[in-house]
């Protein structure tokens, strides 16, 4: 099976680039070809950032793209040339025996992902894992939450080449990739070994652990809500009916979420802070209606 990496690289994470790279060159497995999404930076500056001159196919964003364009034009051109596609962000760290062990998993199937190790810039250990044992699958987690994020999954090549084109109106690509190949009843596999280092940092789109900031709630509120959206208004051909119910009920919950987050500041200050003293769930987006504090949402009205 004939094997890419891909990463997308900006100037956000210039200072982790050299990490990255190297636990690239360190995998046991090191027959992938290479592929870097770049945006916002030259070759030469990647390079130089790096510490190394690395045999890679890269491919520039051009004006205007989106973070999914750049990521979506790097897939088309590397799609001719791969069966699968492993995915790892490049603020993030490999383990040696990661695209080995990818190799292994999308074997039989469409799209698998595995656990990461949450790390502070520096690299050290926070203490947790995602996802947490009992959201470690595409059941537990699906559609409410995601664990297939785009620096912990491998995707066989058909299934993008079949998602392809995104909707324009994509913003979480790859909680899109993988709630729809879920509700079409694909072969998604997830295994709880840890073979990514996942950082924590300030340019990171959410971190996972608190504390949250009301804004940032808010935030985030508003891409799931249009996360839900886009899928509910581009739905597949075919659906397995049960999963697309709960699709929907997923999207109802957070709608009644956001209703009050965003027509009461005190309701959301209040939500914040119980929140925060919640032990932590390292699951994207649980801090958006999460499940131990649904009693916020469903026994007040937005006004109180």
């Amino acid at each position: 099976m004939d094997l890419a990496l891909h990463t997308t690289i900006h100037p956000g994470i210039r200072p982790f680039l050299k990490e990255w790279y190297e636990s690239v060159c360190e995998q046991t497995d090191l027959d992938f070809d290479l592929w870097i999404g770049i945006d916002a930076m030259s070759v030469d500056e990647a390079r130089t950032a790096m510490g190394a001159q690395p045999e890679a196919h890269w491919v520039k964003s051009e004006e205007g793209d989106t973070p999914a364009q750049v990521r979506e034009r790097t897939w088309r051109a590397l799609l001719p040339h791969a069966d699968a596609v492993v995915m790892a962000d490049a603020d993030d760290v490999l383990h040696p025996e990661r695209v080995q062990h990818a190799r292994e998993q999308i074997e039989d199937n469409d799209l698998a992902g595995c656990a990461l190790r949450l790390i502070d810039p520096e690299g050290d250990y926070l203490g947790h894992t995602m996802p947490p044992e009992r959201y470690a699958s595409a059941e537990r987690a699906l559609p409410a939450y995601n664990i297939f994020g785009l620096t912990n999954t491998t995707h066989h090549s058909s299934l993008l080449k079949e998602y392809l084109p995104l909707p324009k109106e994509v913003m979480l690509v790859d909680w899109y990739l993988a709630t729809r190949a879920w509700i079409e009843g694909r072969d998604l596999l997830f295994d709880q070994k840890v073979q990514m280092e996942y950082r924590q940092h300030g340019g990171s789109t959410l971190s996972l652990l608190p504390p949250f900031t009301s804004e940032q709630i808010r935030e985030a509120t508003r891409v799931v809500r249009q996360h839900f959206r886009v899928i509910l208004e581009n739905p597949p051909s075919d659906v397995r009916k049960e999963r697309w119910k709960r699709l929907k009920q997923a999207a109802n919950r957070v709608r009644a979420f956001a209703n009050h987050a965003f027509t009461s500041s005190a309701w959301l200050n209040q939500y914040t802070k119980k929140l925060n003293q919640l032990p932590p769930l390292p699951l994207w987006w649980a801090c958006v209606a999460h499940p131990d504090l649904e009693f916020l949402w469903t026994q007040s009205t937005p006004s109180e």
